[in-house]
């Protein structure tokens, strides 16, 4: 039989790894065209409410810092259920663009990066499920 202490060692050890799993940042990478395009987002799984996201792009000569950014979030559509599609702009801060999500619901949602630079198009497309 384990002793009291024993116990309490191993809830408290059980405690810090389920939330050292929850704290991490969720990475993602995707192509894009020419572009390599890695996402991170602040919540490890996605949250309800506001979730930071970070965007790094890349091509062979480095580095994207002069496109244009858009960030288009959305829920698959569902029967019976209003569409959920939002789309912001992502700023630049240093060499990586952000954006605030801001998803509204639990549940499957697909993230599209549109990158615009010098007239062409691409765009990476993530699965993220939100809880």
């Amino acid at each position: 039989m384990m002793s009291m202490k024993t116990w309490g060692a191993l809830i408290l050890a059980l405690l810090l790894v389920v939330s050292e799993a929850y704290s991490k940042d969720l990475d993602l990478a995707g192509k894009a065209g020419i572009f390599e395009v890695r996402v991170r987002i602040n919540k490890n799984p996605p949250i309800l409410g506001k979730n930071q996201m970070e965007i790094d792009i890349g091509d062979s000569g480095g580095r994207v810092t002069d496109a244009s950014v858009m960030v288009n979030y959305y829920m698959p559509p569902m029967p019976r259920m209003a569409p959920m599609n939002y789309t912001t702009k992502a700023d630049l801060k240093g060499e990586k663009y952000r954006v605030t999500m801001d998803l509204i619901m639990a549940g499957p949602w697909i993230i599209r990066v549109l990158i615009t630079r010098d007239g062409k198009r691409a765009t990476a497309k993530f699965n993220i499920d939100a809880q």
